[in-house]
């Protein structure tokens, strides 16, 4: 159905009496919701997030009375098309989120499907305990998710899928009733119980036990040789002969039959000791017989990756080369997890004398010697999806055919038979998954915009099939059928698809739930509804016309895991405030999906853009490598030559301007910001809240004291200060780094450079930023050419002149200077790697936690700190999770993100308080002034501490 057969506001309104959850109706939630980790996108007539069971019971009642189709969706990260759909789209994870009861003793626990399972397992884990099925989707994937398409991952060998952990499913069925489901054996109280109860609980049972007795031979005859399998419904589990466990169907079911509000699962103890190696092959012909052997030593985890994945891998990562020796076919990444570490070793030591001295069929095998090198590995292992999602080329990997199983010992011959199927029709394709399952990811290259290619990836998935059933295997391990496979079910099946669609009309008369998933498919729903199928792009009279600008929008693959590592999006908790929303309504710009005039200038848009705080985490966390903060600043940067900029806005974002004013005024200024009258008008007059503690100035800025001091050293390198270091902690920050490179015999120069334009840079306010980008890559830009080092102390500023003066000028001297530019403890690491830093220091007894600015982490920095302040006698660490403190700059001092931002920084606050430091380590002077707000304890830079043990001496700590 299209979603014009409905009207939206109307069915919006009538929602509105009865519903007590959030209703998205408008077009921007529409849109968003469109389309998530799938090749799909189908815009719904809205979304609904129900509060509870009943609140969902009242929607489907609703739904079953006006015909509108409902589509459950978690965290939207199914590849198979499954969470999209025409009819209101049921999003879980707003409220229907909890882990409602554990129970330890029983190895159980009761949770909401609206839950993720990385949240889940940091729950459990307070417990000793874990919940095994582990997609690579984890961080984002909702537990109703998992249970609609049975995921599993590369544990599945040791530990199943996600039915193998079901014990029983609360759920509301098509009619608006709540049951509890579980296995009844059919000769039990409590069969005979609900039998003369009647009813539709006891229809459904008897229904299902019928049509599993009916088709009996069937099912054996038509059951996968597979030891995963998610195509069709799993009749099987069902009805065993003894009971019917409706549980146990539904799971895997896409959200056909039933929509889940808790589910009882068990959990597992977690592992006390694990083992890692990569096996080399030279012939992929070994691959199923090593497999095959390497199962009868009940391994953990049986991971493959071919030939093209390990080509680009050593290609982007020369650090993986010596993982990845040349020559090599393909390689297995295998885990033994045990409760001995002597144990674990034992078996792999027995498991490499198997394969190279008895059998004689691997190249090499690698064991992980210590946590560095088992990290690496782990690096190797995860490689393929992050390599895949940023290769070049109109032709990008495409998953379609990705999730067919065979049984392990057939690995060779199906690995062989993709081959030749793909050299037939001239594609590229990349070979990764679950060994240990015969469950590959096979992702041939493709450009779905080109009709050809379209038509090419239906002959490619029809000729794949063949391939996979004519070795007894599945179209669906663990992704499930969802739009992309549907339309083979029948071919797997044969006759016993009629035996599905039985279940489908038993369960759904009205067929409301997902509709033309799983059965009763349109027969080309593989090719239909595509994303970029028949794409084309408009014009938007905005930067986002740019070729580059383009190609980054269109880089986002939707896999959600931004759900995850974003700070908003994890705290507020909707799709609205993900990367990957951003990038969908960018999208449907640039195509014509939207109005660029006049919504790329509204206010709904620019609310969604507003919660993006250029933190600047999609640089490292993304798969696809896509630099939504990039996109996110030139919308703003369009709005602003639109409509203008406000002035609280334009007053926060001049760093320099305030920062001067303020030191020029000091001790005034700094007297006048403590006092409520001022407090209260700057916050009506700029928005700056008066809740936030803001950094005090000094009269002495660096620059002037910097004049006052005699030049010492030998060997040039260029400091450049930022605004914090220069007018507020010119003492803690910018003198102490000339100090310490003095110390080791550089001579110091400072240019006189303006101020980085890090804030402006956020709200977009290019055209103010301009011109001081251009003077400081004047003035670095003979250093640079000379080889001096410019070192910064300030990441925020770093990153604005290495990452954003590139991209903005778009000039050979930026790129230049960007080279040029290091982090200042980066740098002295690297000079104690070399033996040139001088350790002659004193101790400082102090006990010291250290955060990670985001702007750091995004430049691939913050482990070098640690490393060097640990030469420092008496410096005594204490751990703290690795988290934002929000404030980001100037976007958690507005009135209008202040307690967003305090909510994003709550749980490091409370993990620093805890542990009860002297001081807070950490480069970035907004973190300082906010977590030395959030938690009471004085924050301070890294090259402090180093100028105080080079001085041996430390201020009074107290003690803690």
């Amino acid at each position: 159905m299209s979603d014009n057969t409905w009207d939206a506001r109307k069915i919006h309104e009538q929602l509105t009496r009865i519903f007590r959850g959030e209703l998205l109706f408008d077009e921007i939630s529409r849109l968003a919701y469109a389309s998530a980790a799938c090749i799909y996108r189908i815009k719904p007539l809205g979304i609904a997030c129900p509060q509870d069971a009943e609140d969902l019971r009242r929607l489907v009642a609703f739904a079953a009375r006006e015909g509108i189709p409902l589509i459950a969706r978690g965290g939207g990260s199914g590849r198979a098309g499954q969470g999209i759909g025409a009819g209101i789209l049921v999003d879980f994870t707003r409220h229907m989120n909890r882990l409602v009861h554990v129970d330890v003793a029983a190895n159980r626990f009761r949770v909401q499907p609206g839950m993720f399972l990385t949240r889940l397992n940091r729950s459990l884990s307070e417990h000793g305990r874990f919940f095994p099925p582990d997609p690579s989707s984890g961080d984002c994937a909702s537990i109703g998710g998992m249970i609609a398409n049975n995921s599993s991952g590369p544990h599945c060998p040791i530990y199943g899928d996600t039915r193998s952990q079901v014990q029983a499913l609360e759920v509301v069925l098509p009619d608006g009733a709540l049951e509890r489901f579980n296995p009844v054996s059919v000769d039990g109280a409590e069969w005979i119980r609900m039998m003369e109860k009647g009813g539709r609980k006891a229809e459904l049972h008897m229904g299902v036990r019928n049509i599993a007795m009916r088709s009996a031979e069937l099912l054996q005859e038509k059951r996968p040789e597979t030891t995963k399998n998610c195509c069709g419904y799993n009749l099987w589990d069902a009805f065993n002969g003894e009971s019917v466990d409706l549980a146990k169907l539904i799971t895997g079911s896409e959200g056909t039959l039933a929509l889940v509000t808790e589910a009882e699962l068990t959990m597992t103890p977690l592992p006390r000791s694990s083992l890692t190696a990569l096996i080399y092959f030279d012939a992929i012909e070994f691959i199923g017989q090593a497999t095959e052997e390497i199962l009868k030593f009940h391994p953990a985890m049986l991971e493959i990756i071919e030939r093209n994945i390990l080509d680009l891998a050593r290609e982007r990562w020369p650090e993986l080369k010596p993982f990845l020796p040349q020559g090599i076919e393909a390689l297995l990444f295998i885990e033994f997890q045990g409760e001995e570490p002597e144990e674990t070793a034992s078996r792999m030591k027995a498991l490499e004398h198997r394969l190279a001295r008895e059998m004689r069929i691997i190249k090499g095998f690698r064991v992980a010697q210590n946590a560095a090198e088992r990290q690496l590995l782990v690096r190797v292992r995860k490689a393929s999806g992050p390599v895949l999602n940023t290769a070049k080329g109109e032709r990008k990997p495409v998953a379609f055919i990705e999730d067919a199983a065979v049984h392990p010992r057939r690995l060779s011959e199906y690995i062989i038979g993709l081959k030749e199927i793909f050299t037939r029709h001239g594609v590229k394709a990349a070979i990764y998954g679950h060994a240990g399952d015969g469950n590959l990811h096979i992702m041939p290259f493709l450009n779905l915009k080109d009709p050809e290619d379209v038509a090419l990836m239906g002959s490619i998935a029809e000729q794949t099939y063949d391939l996979v059933l004519g070795l007894r295997g599945t179209i669906s391990a663990e992704h499930g059928d969802g739009l992309l496979r549907s339309g083979y079910v029948r071919r797997q099946y044969g006759e016993l698809y009629e035996a599905f669609v039985e279940i489908k009309r038993l369960f759904d008369p009205l067929s409301i739930f997902n509709p033309g998933r799983v059965v009763e498919s349109e027969p080309d729903s593989l090719v239909k509804q595509l994303k970029y199928g028949g794409f084309r792009t408009v014009s938007t009279g905005s930067t986002l016309d740019e070729l580059e600008i383009r190609e980054e929008i269109e880089r986002c693959s939707g896999c959600g895991q931004c759900r995850a590592y974003c700070p908003v999006a994890d705290v507020v908790g909707d799709e609205l405030s993900t990367a990957r929303a951003k990038a969908s309504l960018l999208r449907e710009v640039i195509s014509g999906g939207m109005d660029s005039a006049q919504d790329l200038v509204s206010e709904n848009m620019k609310e969604v853009f507003d919660r993006c705080m250029t933190c600047q985490q999609c640089l490292v966390e993304c798969p696809s490598g896509v630099d939504i903060p990039a996109l996110v600043t030139r919308l703003r940067a369009h709005y602003i030559r639109k409509k203008g900029q406000p002035l609280g806005s334009r007053v926060l974002a001049d760093t320099a301007l305030i920062s001067g004013m303020g030191s020029l005024g000091a001790p005034l200024t700094n007297l006048a910001a403590r006092m409520s009258p001022v407090r209260i008008m700057l916050e009506a007059v700029i928005g700056l809240d008066r809740r936030m503690l803001l950094p005090t100035f000094s009269r002495n800025s660096f620059r002037k004291r910097l004049k006052e001091r005699p030049k010492d050293g030998s060997e040039p390198v260029a400091y450049f200060s930022g605004c914090f270091g220069n007018y507020c902690n010119p003492e803690g920050e910018s003198l102490a780094a000339v100090e310490v490179l003095e110390k080791n015999g550089f001579r110091v120069t400072v240019p006189d450079t303006h101020c980085c334009g890090a804030a402006r840079m956020a709200l977009g306010a290019f055209d103010d930023l301009e011109d001081d980008a251009e003077h400081n890559v004047e003035l670095l830009k003979p250093l640079a050419a000379a080889g001096v080092p410019i070192l910064f102390s300030d990441p925020s500023c770093l990153l604005a002149v290495k990452h954003d003066y590139p991209r903005m000028l778009s000039s050979p001297e930026s790129g230049d200077v960007s080279r040029a530019c290091t982090d200042l403890m980066l740098f002295l690491l690297k000079l104690f790697r070399q033996g040139k830093l001088d350790t002659d220091f004193g101790e400082v007894p102090m006990r010291v936690a250290y955060h990670n600015p985001c702007h750091l982490k995004a430049l691939g920095g913050g482990t070098e700190v640690r490393e060097l302040l640990t030469l420092i006698p008496g410096i005594q660490w204490v751990e703290v999770p690795d988290s934002c403190c929000g404030l980001a700059g100037t976007f958690g001092m507005k009135k209008a993100n202040f307690d967003l931002s305090a909510a994003i920084g709550a749980s490091l606050f409370r993990a620093i308080r805890e542990v009860r430091p002297h001081r807070v380590i950490t480069g970035c002077g907004a973190c300082q002034l906010q977590i030395t707000h959030g938690t009471g304890i004085p924050a301070m830079h890294p090259i402090q501490l180093l100028a105080w043990a080079y001085q041996r001496k430390a201020p009074y700590t107290q003690k803690a």
